[in-house]
């Protein structure tokens, strides 16, 4: 073999190599798995499936409860309806009927003007009623200080606290209750009957105005989410 033969043997040799390794780095890319970026794509996909699983789980969970809580609250006893059922057994003997009055941190003195209105022709609002009530106590502190005490300590009241109570009866919408009510029935000079489940009726002022033809309230505890609550008592 001369030295020109020899010299195409090598660069045959040369080319064969090079399309072998060409042949192998093509057969490695078609055997190569998925890029990472078509991973990244396929996971993009399927995340909003678990997304989707998750909502429709918490959805049934909520429908769930839901379903419980009105379960249980078709086998809670009506207290409401309990309380209103048995004043409704007093008062129908006695002819009376319950009027509703607004739940407005007013209802004492509201259903009190009803009744003054109806019973005794007084016409009379509301903030009249507190005005008068509060008066009266200012007057007479010796008969209603006893009775007020401080929630933390359970001192009486002092007189200057006194006075700021009597303040805030009268020109705020605070409750009223049983030393209100001896207030108002002394101002107006009527007896008043409370009419109250699993209780006598409450009748105050009975001994200091005999003559005269009492008002009628009804409390409940009950009726309302906000607490305590009167309403007036008409005729039937």
């Amino acid at each position: 073999m001369n030295e020109s033969s020899a010299e195409v043997d090598i660069v045959d040799q040369l080319y064969a190599r090079l399309e072998a390794t060409r042949l192998e780095e093509e057969e490695k890319k078609k055997k190569k798995p998925v890029t990472p970026l078509v991973n990244e794509i396929t996971n993009k996909q399927k995340k909003p499936n678990r997304q989707k699983l998750r909502k429709e789980r918490k959805a049934a969970k909520l429908a769930e409860e839901q379903n419980e809580a009105a379960e249980a609250a078709k086998n809670q006893i009506n207290m409401n309806e309990i309380e209103r059922n048995a004043i409704t057994e007093i008062i129908k003997p006695m002819g009376l009927a319950i009027e509703e009055i607004p739940a407005n941190g007013h209802c004492l003195y509201n259903a009190i003007s009803d009744q003054l209105q109806l019973r005794h022709n007084i016409l009379v609002n509301y903030q009249e009623v507190r005005r008068k009530a509060a008066m009266y106590m200012r007057k007479h502190p010796d008969d209603f200080l006893p009775f007020l005490s401080n929630a933390k300590d359970g001192e009486m009241y002092s007189l200057e606290q006194f006075h700021k109570y009597c303040d805030e009866l009268e020109k705020t919408a605070v409750w009223g209750g049983e030393l209100e009510i001896i207030a108002i029935s002394r101002v107006y000079k009527v007896p008043i009957h409370i009419v109250q489940m699993s209780s006598p009726i409450l009748k105050m002022s009975d001994d200091i105005f005999p003559d005269k033809d009492p008002i009628f309230l009804s409390f409940h505890r009950h009726m309302y989410g906000l607490g305590n609550h009167y309403n007036s008592l008409r005729t039937a």
